[in-house]
């Protein structure tokens, strides 16, 4: 287990195994995650994964699945030709996803609601998207409304597409079980998009979600010591100083071989947080300017070296899955004790230069009813976004006044104000008190459609907003006016709230 190894292959599959004694973990891995799924289809891995195991039951055998950002891993414990017809069924039900009946859709459909939800029904913002937005990684955070009206058709193109043989893995702790043979499909070759961030400096965000949060983009390789020096450093100064918090949560996110998003969330209490911000960012900088102090470097290790030695067995299934999954995307991989060896040389000297670029990546996001300005996050040299999906009217006045007589007969009144809603060719308007703002359809990602009347517009930068079309004049006109607008496959049913 100490270091990488040159996989055999099984059906065409790579395989990996460590021949250690005991009952076997073995695990089917796909390099297909959240971040490969289009706005419209967020959720369709998790979908599916569901769907797969249903067709597996009863069985007795210790099992699951989960879906991260970048994979689809299912999972069973047991003795050795156990764990094989395990994933010889998998397989069985890969290839044969048609004959899938849609009681066992539906069904697995009221699961994952029941799993999560909040993310059934409705969009949610988080780290990831307020960087790269609602593609790539940023998809995984945004919430998957659209799961209830996913049809059998795209869930097996979806399944045809990256449930294939060239996009799979097979790791087992045991020996390979003798009697497996899984069968996936062949399919064409896969092609993966390279995700930018939204951002081009230090932005502070208004989240509805409580506490604060930073992040930073990093050398993946230095990700998890910096996130535990980093987490040392803000409880030294924030909680056990100050009183500030109570604890940080360090979040890793691999976005690609080379970067790591690393996230730093605290917990301060509501009256707290304004303060926790300052603070927050101001330690931060301190530490880039100054380094990190002995105990964040020695804490940072004794995590470490306790994460990787915790529990061999898990380590090692650990250790195969990041390795399969890392073959298959083109990934370099570190060894636990690679991975000790190499924490054993950083010195606080070192962490410097490295922290300093990563500041230039700085995103805070901070719990909106705490009433940040834009004069508070000028005072630490950011940008406050306001990450509203309305914007400023482009071009004077005239032309907008021009494009709304033009397109007259499609205004729509609101029933108990003064405000207007008209479509363009290009863009939907909004006029209320005098002010004029849009939302540009080349911009939108998902339209959400529910049957009381409301419609939740997404765009690409996972910003969004709901139209309650019952709350207008003729509102049924303008909830069909305004679907219409846009092509079918951004257009979902979402579920009733």
């Amino acid at each position: 287990m100490t270091n990488a190894f040159d996989p055999t292959f099984h059906n065409g599959i790579p395989t990996y195994s460590l021949n250690m004694p005991g009952l076997c973990t073995g695990t089917l891995v796909f390099a297909v995650g959240s971040r490969d799924e289009p706005a419209a289809l967020s959720g369709i891995t998790h979908l599916v994964e569901h769907i797969l195991l249903h067709v597996l039951h009863p069985i007795s055998l210790h099992h699951g699945a989960k879906v991260d950002v970048d994979s689809v891993e299912f999972h069973a414990t047991g003795h050795s030709e156990e764990i094989g017809e395990f994933f010889n069924s998998l397989a069985d039900a890969i290839a044969n996803f048609s004959d899938i009946s849609e009681q066992a859709i539906q069904l697995e459909k009221s699961v994952v609601e029941a799993e999560n939800p909040d993310a059934f029904h409705d969009i949610s913002i988080g780290m990831l998207t307020y960087r790269y937005g609602a593609s790539g990684p940023g998809i995984s955070q945004i919430g998957a409304p659209s799961t209830a009206d996913f049809g059998r058709e795209e869930l097996q193109d979806w399944v045809q597409r990256w449930f294939i043989r060239t996009n799979a893995a097979l790791t087992f702790t045991g020996a390979i079980p003798v009697g497996l043979d899984v069968e996936l499909p062949s399919g064409p070759a896969i092609t993966r998009s390279n995700h930018v961030q939204m951002i081009a400096a230090p932005t502070l965000f208004r989240s509805d979600k409580e506490g604060v949060a930073l992040s930073l983009v990093v050398p993946t390789e230095l990700a998890a010591f910096l996130g535990e020096a980093l987490r040392y450093e803000l409880l030294n100064r924030l909680s056990h100083v100050q009183g500030l918090i109570y604890s940080v949560e360090v979040i890793r996110t691999l976005i690609e071989s080379r970067w790591s998003q690393l996230d730093l969330v605290l917990d301060p209490v509501d009256v707290n947080v304004r303060t926790v911000f300052t603070e927050a960012v101001n330690a931060v900088r301190s530490v880039a300017e100054i380094g990190f102090g002995d105990q964040a470097i020695s804490a940072a290790r004794r995590i470490i070296e306790v994460e990787l030695a915790w529990d061999e067995k898990s380590t090692a299934i650990s250790y195969l899955e990041d390795l399969a999954l890392s073959q298959l995307l083109g990934r370099v991989h570190f060894s636990p004790n690679e991975m000790i060896d190499r924490t054993a040389t950083y010195a606080p000297a070192d962490l410097v230069p490295v922290l300093q670029e990563a500041m230039t990546t700085l995103v805070v996001a901070v719990d909106g009813s705490a009433g940040v300005k834009k004069k508070d996050a000028k005072a630490l040299g950011m940008h406050l976004d306001d990450f509203n999906i309305w914007q400023s009217a482009p071009g004077k006045k005239a032309e907008v006044d021009s494009a709304l007589g033009v397109d007259a007969h499609r205004v729509w009144r609101h029933k108990y104000s003064e405000e207007l809603v008209w479509l363009t060719a290009t863009h939907l308007w909004r006029r209320n008190q005098g002010k004029t703002k849009c939302i540009a359809f080349a911009d939108v990602v998902l339209i959400g459609a529910r049957e009381c009347g409301c419609v939740t517009i997404v765009d690409v930068r996972g910003r969004n907003d709901v139209l309650s079309t019952e709350e207008w004049k003729k509102g049924k006109k303008l909830h069909a006016t305004l679907l219409s607008s846009f092509p079918d496959d951004l257009v979902r049913r979402f579920p009733e709230m």
